[in-house]
């Protein structure tokens, strides 16, 4: 598998390809959602506009870029869900609002696996690093299928709980599947 980053990505999965392709890209799916339960997290769910807890809640997802800086547009069940996505090194910075996440991504010939390494506040240039009780967190593993990929990702706080979690199926719009 060649290293992460864009490149030409013909031959290879269409999971390889949605993630570190070429960009515009589109994908459709179902996703089953699933919410943190504490009060905290409701509420943080509710002002962040997380998806809703639901099964089988539709999903389209589209990726652009500009810039070196990707945007995902993700719309599950109704809901917009949009994250900004850029390199730093070996790390996977990914922005939403003031909320900045840097996670490390590892490639197989298979899956794509994300794991968290730290989290912080950002507002223009100026960045504050959070402890690890209070940064947010994102875990997501993508797993290729015959027509698609399986997506399963997990967002959460420790000192706060699940914020959401969500799992499901993606396939290229337009194919017989999506």
């Amino acid at each position: 598998m060649p290293a992460v980053g864009r490149g030409d990505y013909r031959g290879v999965t269409w999971l390889h390809r949605f993630h570190l392709g070429e960009r515009p890209v589109v994908g459709v799916g179902r996703l089953d959602v699933v919410r943190g339960s504490s009060l905290l997290s409701r509420c943080l769910g509710m002002l962040l506009r997380l998806p809703r807890q639901g099964a089988g809640q539709p999903l389209r997802v589209w990726i652009e870029e500009n810039d070196g800086i990707e945007t995902w547009h993700r719309l599950i069940g109704g809901r917009h869900l949009d994250t900004r996505q850029r390199r730093d090194g070996d790390l996977l910075v990914e922005s939403a609002g003031v909320a900045e996440l840097r996670m490390r991504m590892q490639v197989t010939d298979d899956s794509i696996t994300i794991a968290p390494v730290s989290g912080a506040l950002r507002v223009g240039r100026l960045r504050s690093p959070l402890p690890d009780a209070l940064a947010p967190h994102s875990a997501a593993t993508a797993t290729a299928t015959a027509d698609g990929f399986e997506v399963a990702v997990r967002i959460w706080i420790p000192w706060v709980g699940l914020l959401v979690a969500y799992r499901g199926y993606v396939y290229e719009e337009g194919s017989s599947d999506g």
